[in-house]
């Protein structure tokens, strides 16, 4: 119950107050964009940190495949439809106001197949040690 109203905390604090990975249409603009919020060290943990961004995909945007080391997500959709696709597992499609929880070094992408841009508040808890992601080839 703590670790719910500490979230729920956290994620109120960041909507009223480094990247993933940046997708390029041939016009030269992204079509994902990363803005970062928060990056710091995670109480009580100190080999541990948090990082919280916001991310706002164009449509018809697809991330490559890719795994979190050691790191969980906690992604909430606060605009559009998001398709999530996990290795092996048929692809599963998040709306406006729901959320989903990734374990780490789950090999995952996401995409928007809508017409409208989607925008993702993701939340990491990540070792210090780890980069935020890492691109891996596709699944078989």
């Amino acid at each position: 119950m703590k670790l719910r109203f500490a979230v729920v905390g956290l994620l109120l604090g960041v909507l009223a107050g480094g990247s993933l990975l940046f997708a390029r249409e041939p016009n030269g603009q992204s079509a994902i964009i990363a803005r970062p919020l928060i990056a710091q060290a995670l109480a009580g943990e100190p080999d541990k940190e948090v990082n919280v961004q916001v991310y706002t995909f164009a449509p018809g945007a697809v991330l490559p495949w890719h795994i979190h080391p050691d790191a969980h997500e906690i992604a909430y959709v606060l605009e559009g439809d998001f398709t999530f696709e996990l290795a092996g597992k048929a692809p599963t499609k998040l709306r406006a106001g729901e959320a989903d929880y990734l374990p780490p070094n789950v090999v995952h992408r996401g995409r928007n197949e809508g017409d409208q841009p989607v925008k993702l508040f993701v939340v990491r808890i990540k070792p210090k040690d780890k980069p935020l992601v890492e691109e891996v080839p596709p699944p078989q």
